[in-house]
Order: C-alpha cells, then structure tokens, then sequence
C-alpha cells in the first residue's frame, strides 16, 4: 500500500527567542541540517549567512522548501524582529506559506516528544527578574497548552508549579534554572530539571509544530503575522534605533 505524502514535506524553520539562533531544513521526518550560533551582535548578517550556508550544504534553495516556521518568542526583542523580518523577507521572495509558532511552545516540544503525557514547564529568562513561562503536555500526538505563554517573578514559580505537579513531576525546560540558580523550587522533588539541551528553543522543534499547525489551520497572514512580545515595553524600539533588521551582504 502506498504511503500517504507528507504534506509541507520539506521545511525551514528560523528560531531566535534567545541568544542561541537555531536553523533547521527537514525533509518529512529526517532533519537535513541543524544549526545553532551564539549570537551577541550582528544578528540579521549572521542569520542571512547561516541560512545561505545551510542551503548550500544541501545543494538546495529556498524555493526547495513548501514552508517557513518562525519562532514568535517571547523572547529576546532584537532576536525576534530579525528572524520575524527574515522569514517574511523569504515568504515574499519564494512565494512560500508562513507559519508562526510559540518559542515557549517548540522549547516545550523537545521535551515532550521523549517524554509523552509529562507536564513540561517552559521558562526564558525574561530579565527584570521575571521568565517568560507556559506550561504543557503531549497528549495523543498533539502538544496541548495548560497555562498559556506569560511573564512571572522567579519568586512565583513555586506555587505554579507545585499547581502542576498533582499527577506527577513537573519537567522544566529552558534557561531560567541558569539565569536564578538559587532559588529552592529546583530542590523540590516534583520538579525535574533537564540537561543543557533544553535550555534554548529548537528550530527542529519549530519545525515540526509549525508544519501541524498549518496542515490544521493554514498559513499564517504575512501582514499581520507579529512577534509575540508579551511585555509591551519590549514591542518598542529603542530610542534612536534603526528599524532595519536584515542586514544584506
């Protein structure tokens, strides 16, 4: 019998909520290329590159690809406006469907896929002592939301995790452990932290969300489609700030 076609088969996913951008090709279930860079300053520039050179390790252009996957954040506001403006930059090029997904949500992911039914807690460090925080779980294939994407005080995560530990530990996923390391939540025997891997959202991740989102609701609107800053303040651009964000060789 013959399988049936994958659809958005091949995709590319741009992913830059944290200081680590993340680049993924896939093609149906085999990951092509995975990229991940550190990255302080120069973010368009270094982005245009690592997506020409992903390509080009593959022999292949974006008019290869059926998708493009963003990463909406939250997350690092500079991060974001780039990747946001580089994946639209690519839909409009190529004439290529676009999709947005939950950085929280693709962090979350990569826990959930080797841990179905576990309760998984994404956390950013969001600076001003707060983290960007949602909590979920895989249930039959799909990754649900329990508490949708908000900001809290280090101080808070106790109670809203010891909420979500009734039917078992609560897994945590991101760089929150990093960025307050003495906090007495990570003593706590109903919550279980994770290696180095999950610290950052992966665009593999993203990849796999977005392609379901848009086999189950479409693409996404290239006007309208916006980072989710979460905290208004950060929407802003600094005072004196250019709004280019894609920097071209």
């Amino acid at each position: 019998m013959k399988a049936e076609p994958i659809p958005y088969r091949r995709v590319l996913a741009i992913e830059a909520a944290t200081r680590i951008q993340s680049l993924a090709l896939i093609d149906g279930e085999e990951v092509l290329e995975h990229r991940q860079q550190r990255v302080r300053f120069d973010h368009g520039s270094i982005l245009v590159r690592n997506i020409d050179e992903l390509f080009a390790a593959q022999n292949l252009s974006i008019h290869d690809v059926d998708l493009i996957v963003v990463g909406l954040g939250p997350g690092s506001f500079t991060g974001l406006r780039v990747a946001m403006a580089m994946a639209k930059a690519l839909a409009r090029a190529a004439e290529k469907p676009l999709v947005g997904v939950s950085s929280l949500a693709a962090l979350a992911y990569s826990v959930a896929i080797v841990r179905p039914q576990a309760t998984v807690c994404a956390m950013i460090d969001a600076r001003r002592d707060e983290v960007y925080t949602g909590v979920y779980r895989l249930e039959r294939d799909v990754l649900q939301t329990l508490d949708a994407e908000h900001t809290a005080s280090p101080s808070s995560l106790g109670e809203l995790l010891m909420a979500r530990a009734t039917s078992g530990p609560v897994f945590i996923a991101g760089n929150a452990q990093a960025a307050y390391p003495d906090l007495d939540i990570w003593r706590e025997p109903f919550v279980q932290t994770l290696p180095g891997w999950t610290q950052t959202p992966s665009a593999i991740a993203a990849a796999l969300l977005g392609r379901e989102r848009a086999v189950h609701l479409g693409a996404d609107d290239l006007v309208s489609l916006e980072p989710n800053y979460i905290r208004p303040s950060d929407a802003q651009l600094p005072r004196g700030a250019s709004d280019t964000v894609v920097e071209t060789p």
